[in-house]
């Protein structure tokens, strides 16, 4: 299974870093090694962000067969850091526990997700809301890249990310027209 994952494919996200919004699905790569479910994030000193996002499991035909809360962790000021030199993201993105994934539901278009942070909606996004759907994306990715069924794509944060402290409860909603259908929490170390 590869961890693929497209990045700015909300404008406010993009926006609300200062990142220009791109006329092209871009994407990158955690290793496998980073997966984790949700229990425990390790903040860093507060040098982790979190970033809620739809987890989009490939079946056949490369058409998305499952979906689940996920948590694209960034070790913030070393991305900054290697963004100001040109340098790739890997450092930043792609370090254990980075990718939190939770349980795998059914695939709906409709599905809407939000992340809590002690008690306090923080993110909240749907897939209609992205510049690209997810068949763009698997598309515009499958046109470069060897990815198979069995690969999972996260596909992009809403605005509203921020750092994450030890203490922190963090709990991921999903929701199917208004109605939750799967909660995830973690506890932050």
């Amino acid at each position: 299974m590869d961890v693929w994952c497209a990045i700015r494919t909300y404008p406010k996200h993009a926006q609300e870093l200062g990142n220009p919004i791109p006329q092209e699905p871009v994407f990158f790569l955690k290793s496998t090694a980073c997966v984790s479910k949700f229990d425990k994030i390790e903040t860093c000193g507060g040098d982790v962000h979190h970033e809620i996002e739809l987890v989009l499991k490939l079946g056949p035909n490369l058409v998305p067969v499952q979906m689940a809360l996920g948590l694209d962790l960034t070790k913030r000021s070393i991305q900054d850091r290697l963004k100001e030199n040109g340098l790739p993201w890997a450092e930043a993105k792609s370090f254990a526990g980075s990718a939190v994934i939770g349980d795998w539901q059914d695939f709906d278009a409709r599905a809407e997700y939000s992340l809590s942070i002690n008690g306090d909606e923080i993110q909240r996004g749907s897939l209609m809301q992205m510049s690209w759907t997810p068949r763009e994306l698997i598309d515009k990715l499958s046109s470069w890249a060897p990815i198979k069924e069995g690969d999972v794509l996260f596909t992009g944060t809403p605005a509203g990310v921020g750092p994450l402290v030890a203490g922190d409860e963090v709990t991921a909603s999903l929701y199917i027209d208004d109605v939750c259908i799967n909660q995830q929490s973690a506890e932050c170390v």
